[in-house]
């Protein structure tokens, strides 16, 4: 499981586990793909998310973002995608089951043995998207923050 550093702008941002950063990367493509969000590069948001969730970019991850947002409209959709997301993940309670996660579309084998013995932790997944906002904000104060994922 290799750790990667996240960041948005600045050099700001956390080092964190690609299979978490996968995980959560699935549940904002869910929400990302809906036509009502429109981004000027929207089709390089999903195939940079697609190659993340397949695990593509395991060892090198990166978020694309940085690349594709082209303003502070833009940043502000990522914004509100993110709050929506937050909220759907707080309507499944406080464990996203075995079953959903093995439900999850993905090339990467590990990916789906990973999440292939106990529930995962919403509040952890929130962790994650309130740092991503953060970053988007500008908010952002680290530059080397280890994101601990209480899950194992």
């Amino acid at each position: 499981m290799a750790t990667e550093f996240m960041n948005y702008r600045d050099d700001k941002g956390f080092n964190i586990s690609d299979v978490f950063m996968q995980l959560v990367i699935y549940y904002i493509q869910e929400e990302l793909k809906k036509p009502q969000y429109i981004f000027s590069n929207k089709n390089l948001f999903i195939i940079g998310h697609e190659g993340i969730i397949n695990g593509y970019q395991n060892g090198f991850l990166a978020l694309p973002w940085k690349n594709i947002i082209v303003d502070i409209n833009e940043e502000q959709i990522m914004i509100q995608i993110l709050q929506t997301v937050k909220s759907s993940l707080r309507n499944k309670g406080d464990f996203i089951t075995v079953s959903e996660l093995q439900s999850i579309q993905t090339e990467d084998e590990y990916f789906k043995h990973f999440y292939s013995k106990k529930p995962f932790p919403v509040e952890e997944l929130i962790k994650i998207i309130d740092a991503l906002i953060e970053m988007i904000q500008g908010t952002w104060t680290f530059t080397n923050y280890d994101m601990e994922i209480l899950y194992y």
